[in-house]
């Protein structure tokens, strides 16, 4: 099986679930460069806080007021 398929739901609870867009080309970049575990881990990081970066405070504002009327 595909551990790509596997973490989805994992990471999807964690709300990482855009790990899984670059998860596939950074594990062939680690496989190819023979880098450490933690330094893919660290790539796959990277990319998770350029995407969220790129999204800025709008969406998670946006995400904070749907939250909140749906608490009400």
């Amino acid at each position: 099986m595909n551990p790509a398929t596997e973490l989805a739901p994992q990471l999807k609870q964690l709300r990482l679930s855009g790990i899984l867009d670059s998860l596939e080309a950074r594990n062939r970049q680690a496989i190819d460069a023979k880098l450490a575990y933690t330094e893919f881990l660290a790539l796959l990081i990277q990319d998770e806080v350029a995407r969220r970066e790129e999204r800025g405070p709008s969406f998670i504002e946006s995400v904070m007021s749907t939250k909140a009327v749906l608490t009400e």
